[in-house]
């Protein structure tokens, strides 16, 4: 998140580095091999680890072509405001007019490292831990019963599991473990589980909101939604 952000701040298309930011908790080395150890033995191993590949590849190119037509001062919420408090320092505009100043010198870089850090660590802290409270009263409240009863209809499982996703907030690496030991559920809904949570969960929501212009969360979650639900419902019927 911090990544995007930056690189839109600094002149990259909206486009390009929300693609990249729904992406990278997919399409990256440890997820997939997590994957292929969650489903190690399985029929469906390899249904579930391409699927979740195609997916969620779709998924990202698809929200950011959907976000590629704004303008870069309209994408993001308060450009300056979280500039200034992320501790963004620029030469040229930390103050400092001469050749000696202390951010433009070699000895800084680390203070620089640090500063960054610790901006988005106190920007991005307060909403993860907010986002945390939500999802660990939602993992204590949800029944468990409840998924039983929806897991051989059609459309509802694949939607319910999807709102699971999203309660619980898991951590792309681990969530194929938890995805596996729903085993009342079939292909579908456990790839739509590992589909729209990675890109869409309680914790996101409340970061995608802080960070990034007001109708970007209702993008992401609609677009998400539909390309999980659609993709889900080809590969229920393909198997």
């Amino acid at each position: 998140m911090p990544v995007a952000r930056r690189l839109v701040d600094r002149g990259l298309i909206p486009s390009a580095a929300v693609t990249f930011m729904l992406a990278a908790p997919i399409l990256n080395p440890i997820v997939l091999v997590s994957t292929s150890i969650a489903y190690r033995g399985r029929d469906i191993l390899w249904p579930m680890v391409l699927g979740r590949v195609s997916l969620g590849f779709i998924a990202a190119v698809v929200v950011g072509w959907v976000v590629g037509g704004r303008d870069r001062s309209l994408f993001l919420r308060s450009s300056e405001a979280v500039t200034a408090g992320t501790g963004d320092h620029q030469h040229g505009s930390c103050g400092c007019e001469t050749a000696e100043c202390s951010h433009a010198t070699s000895g800084s870089r680390w203070r620089t490292f640090f500063d960054y850090f610790a901006g988005d660590f106190a920007f991005m802290g307060r909403f993860l831990i907010f986002g945390a409270a939500v999802a660990a009263a939602l993992q204590t409240l949800l029944p468990q019963s409840v998924l039983g009863s929806v897991a051989n209809t059609p459309v509802v499982s694949l939607i319910a599991m999807m709102g699971l996703a999203f309660a619980l907030s898991l951590c792309s690496e681990s969530d194929a473990f938890v995805a596996a030991s729903f085993v009342q559920f079939g292909v579908g809904p456990q790839l739509a589980f590992l589909v729209f949570g990675p890109m869409m969960d309680a914790k996101l929501a409340f970061l995608y909101n802080a960070t990034f212009s007001k109708g970007f969360l209702r993008t992401v979650i609609s677009v998400v939604a539909v390309v999980t639900l659609v993709g889900t419902l080809w590969i229920e019927v393909l198997l």
